[in-house]
């Protein structure tokens, strides 16, 4: 099953947004964003998913990685379009069940939270010595 998804990459003063979700008992981290409903557009995704998870508004930049990430068995398969994304209003709760919070993390914690899409070694490398411009992502799948 294919699902294109839209996240953000929100970094202000040496940390990045996560969004902690608790599924079945197991915590993972994520870029803020989701689905793309039928319909939409993928700037308009974000910005609907970002209210949702985080509860506030955001400018929404460049696209800056495409991460694709398929299950072991192929059954299912994500293609994500991350984008950058500025803060414009202060975080407020998140209206998905599935959103713990969003918060801040410092930058290097991408390193060793449990980040799905697996991404978070090479997001974290690129933003500590300010790699610019798109990436293609072929991530590891992580259940």
């Amino acid at each position: 099953m294919l699902r294109v998804r839209v996240a953000a990459l929100c970094v202000n003063d040496g940390r990045v947004l996560l969004a902690k979700h608790v599924r079945a008992g197991r915590v993972a981290y994520l870029l803020p964003g989701g689905g793309v409903d039928q319909g939409e557009t993928l700037v308009s995704a974000l910005a609907r998913e970002l209210r949702e998870e985080a509860g506030a508004d955001f400018e929404i930049g460049d696209l800056c990685y495409l991460i694709e990430a398929r299950s072991p068995g192929s059954e299912r398969h994500i293609i994500q379009f991350t984008f950058a994304a500025t803060l414009r209003s202060p975080l407020g709760s998140s209206s998905d069940p599935r959103v713990e919070t969003c918060q801040w993390h410092p930058i290097a914690d991408l390193r060793t939270l449990r980040l799905h899409p697996d991404t978070g070694t090479e997001i974290a490398a690129d933003l500590e010595r300010h790699a610019g411009g798109c990436r293609y992502i072929l991530a590891a799948w992580r259940d």
